[in-house]
């Protein structure tokens, strides 16, 4: 279901979330959101953490362009217990490289940051690893 409001940005680029739509959300005072601005499409997009105590970062993953390279650094982050908000991904150079960047939560993860990034820099797929906290 999608519901539609008008709304307006004050001087401070702030702008007012609906009450219909705080509410069919369960949108709270305090929550942390993440903003996505889409250029090419002139969107942006509002996501929702669910606790204000995520600890989300954006991870940028070099990997092989073959079968499989991206199911396994995956599979890493599901064994882990680290949802994914946002992800994308691309081929930089078609049958040799690929680029996966992921927007996660670790707040649930049964491994510290590190040691999740060392375990997908063990795949042999895996080029580059680079994660920066996300404020």
């Amino acid at each position: 279901m999608l519901v539609y409001e008008v709304v307006l940005m004050d001087s401070k680029g702030r702008v007012l979330i609906p009450a219909k739509i705080r509410s069919l959300l369960n949108i709270r005072e305090g929550m942390k959101f993440m903003v996505v601005g889409d250029v090419e499409r002139n969107e942006i997009k509002l996501i929702p953490l669910v606790e204000s105590t995520s600890l989300v970062y954006k991870v940028r993953i070099i990997m092989r362009d073959e079968i499989g390279a991206l199911s396994s650094v995956i599979n890493v982050i599901a064994r882990n217990k680290i949802d994914l908000l946002l992800t994308h991904s691309r081929t930089i150079r078609r049958g040799d490289t690929a680029e996966w960047i992921a927007i996660v939560d670790f707040s649930q993860a049964t491994k510290s940051v590190e040691e999740v990034v060392e375990e997908i820099r063990s795949l042999k797929q895996v080029v580059d690893v680079e994660i920066k906290k996300m404020e």
